[in-house]
């Protein structure tokens, strides 16, 4: 070159490829020897010619756009007329039906695995067919070899398809003499899992859209394939699956919740079946006085006094009520007067030795003495007292003064402050357990804080009924007495029996109770 010649610049120019805000690519041309206005002018020509290839990416994502519509618009029809269907049989045949005429396949089949082989269900435009048959039995192996390669199979394979074995496949157009041969796995969320099998002729061979609408219809029924086959399970069926998915779970990875669960669960069944305690009857109980005494009107009168009523501590010697003593003093007092009188006649019959008058008179003085011992008696007897330290449990007269009472009527009952026993009604479904000389606790609802320990000393076979249950009365000697204890107390007690399992103790009601409704209905 010329070293007198001007030196050129060059330019560099470049335009972005973008289709709705996505870049494609960069153009990039190199321009030598140009003024502003004529890089300016260059940089539109090139964007103006960048615009058909735009064009040219739009109709292409257009075409594959509808593609992909028509692809789902059909593979939604299958669908739909496999959700018409009530039963899987049904299903399947309508979907494999269905398919047949929207590829224009001379033969479609579906084939679900079971037991490690796929099992053909259901053939397009065929109600039923003999499973052992040649063609049934090519079809399921065909499907065998596309499930264990888990890969899509074409026969034959164009150049584009992955290398995969189809021995069987070549074996199925032998037998069938199609030319053409696709088989796709589908596979649910669980355990189903199968495949379809589409034949046509040669001068059909299956395209890239055909696979992809077969995929796509596979993907989508497989889920309403496996509800509808999970749902016609028996009752049976349903419960062992059930289990044996919960059993999977246990001993499978993750769930770690519910096998802190089972092993809680195992655990406490350990410790029921081994543990053993103190088995106890319990039951409500009474505070009952030892001792109960009776006082007694001694004779005929009327009330003077009550001083005490029911609830009262009464010490020993203290007077509970008196009677009226007029009568009987009056009573003494002609007595006396006779006495007096009989004396006399004795002395003057003694003096006048007249034998047969003393004697007469002796008599009725000591007649008179009699029956002036007998008000004294009952005059002393008037006072009714204590006779030793208790608690008036009855009686009240203070509502009764100046009433009649007669001889022999019960004024007073009485029971010892330190002399209690326990009534314990045990339930006849647990009296047979209870024995005398067994231990046992009694705690009151009055004293809540405080047990009471007791021996039990008397199980009588006096029974009462109450709820619609009968009680037997359990009797216990306490072993401490407290100031506290008041007969008539409440509370509930518990008699030790012996040491058993803890499974036992918390559920034989519950067992003893179903053995006597079985027994009741036996024949």
């Amino acid at each position: 070159p010329d070293p007198a010649a001007p030196v050129l610049r060059t330019h560099a120019l470049a335009a972005p490829i973008s289709v709705d805000g996505q870049l494609l690519g960069v153009v990039a041309v190199e321009v030598a020897g140009a003024d502003e206005r004529a890089l300016d002018l260059a940089l539109k020509h090139l964007r103006f010619g960048l615009a058909w290839i735009e064009a040219w990416t739009r109709r292409q994502d257009g075409l594959q756009a509808r593609a992909t519509e028509t692809r789902l618009m059909a593979a939604v029809d299958l669908v739909a007329s496999v959700l018409e269907e009530e039963r899987f049989d049904a299903a399947c045949r309508s979907l494999v039906t269905e398919l047949a005429l929207r590829l224009d396949c001379d033969r479609v089949s579906i084939g679900v695995l079971k037991r490690g082989r796929a099992d053909v269900i259901a053939l397009s435009h065929s109600a039923q067919f003999a499973k052992r048959m040649n063609l049934v039995a090519a079809v399921g192996a065909a499907m065998d070899e596309a499930i264990d390669q888990k890969a899509v199979i074409r026969y034959p394979a164009a150049a584009e398809d992955e290398i995969v074995v189809t021995r069987d496949h070549a074996l199925l157009v032998l037998e069938d003499g199609s030319g053409s041969v696709l088989t796709v796995p589908i596979a649910g969320s669980g355990e189903f899992a199968g495949a379809l099998t589409c034949e046509r002729p040669a001068a059909l061979p299956f395209t890239r859209e055909d696979i992809e609408l077969v995929q796509s219809v596979g993907a989508i029924v497989a889920r309403v394939l496996e509800t509808k086959k999970l749902n016609e399970r028996s009752l049976p069926r349903r419960a062992f699956d059930g289990l044996r998915d919960q059993a999977a779970r246990l001993v499978g990875p993750r769930y770690v919740g519910r096998k802190l669960l089972l092993l809680a669960l195992v655990a406490a069944t350990l410790f029921l079946a081994l543990a053993t305690g103190t088995y106890r009857v319990t039951a409500p109980s009474t505070l009952e006085g030892e001792v109960r005494r009776s006082l007694a009107a001694p004779f005929d009168g009327y009330i003077a006094t009550a001083r005490v009523r029911a609830g009262d501590v009464a010490p020993k010697d203290t007077v509970l009520a008196t009677l009226d003593e007029r009568d009987l003093r009056l009573e003494r007092l002609k007595w006396a007067s006779q006495y007096a009188q009989y004396f006399k006649q004795h002395r003057e019959a003694t003096a006048n030795r007249d034998r047969a008058k003393a004697q007469i008179v002796e008599a009725l003085y000591e007649q008179a003495k009699a029956q002036m011992d007998l008000l004294d008696e009952q005059l002393s007897r008037a006072a009714i007292r204590a006779p030793f330290d208790g608690v008036v449990v009855k009686g009240d007269l203070s509502q009764s003064l100046g009433s009649a009472v007669k001889r022999g009527d019960v004024l007073f009952e009485l029971t010892p402050l330190d002399a209690y026993r326990v009534v314990v009604n045990v339930d006849e479904r647990d009296i047979a357990g209870v024995k005398v000389g067994q231990q046992g606790t009694l705690v009151l609802a009055s004293l809540a804080n405080d047990a009471f320990a007791f021996t039990v000393s008397n199980v009588t076979s006096v029974t009462t009924a109450r709820d619609g249950r009968n009680f037997f009365r359990v009797e216990g000697r306490l072993a401490r007495v407290s100031e506290r204890l008041r007969p008539g107390m409440e509370g509930v007690g518990k008699i030790e029996i012996d040491e058993r399992r803890l499974v036992w103790i918390w559920t034989h009601t519950m067992v003893d109770w179903f053995r006597l409704w079985i027994w009741t209905y036996l024949p």
